[in-house]
């Protein structure tokens, strides 16, 4: 289990998705239900560091908002999208080039944001 954390939020997906693993909602949250508000989470993830939303998986997409370091959220969704710097806590230990994750993140007294985030920016949490 540890190795398939060590990965990173992209391979955690492909391998919660291709072994069929039940991904029950039963587990624990590791933040306030207000963070984690994708209906159809795959897995909830943490930011590495600060890092924008992105209306798409472009780095130069618009940026909705911007998902502060420590953050818990959940992640519905995993795709390869167009190149990005790593910088800081970003590092592409694991080569997932161009790797996105969805997520939808509701700062306080805020509307859910809902767009992309490079996929090393993030750190997959146990379930």
């Amino acid at each position: 289990m540890k190795k398939l954390l060590a990965v990173g939020a992209a391979a955690a997906a492909l391998t919660v998705a291709g072994l069929g693993v039940s991904t029950s909602a039963s587990a624990a949250p590791a933040s306030s239900p207000s963070d984690v508000t994708i209906a159809s989470c795959l897995y909830k993830v943490k930011a590495k560091e600060a890092v924008k939303i992105r209306a798409s998986k472009k780095k130069n997409a618009t940026a909705l908002g911007v998902l502060p370091k420590g953050k818990t959220v959940c992640s519905d969704k995993w795709e390869t999208g167009g190149k990005y710097s790593y910088h800081d806590g970003c590092n592409n230990k694991h080569d997932w080039k161009n790797a996105w994750d969805r997520v939808a993140y509701k700062p306080k007294g805020h509307k859910t944001i809902k767009g992309w985030v490079p996929s090393t920016c993030l750190k997959v949490l146990p379930k």
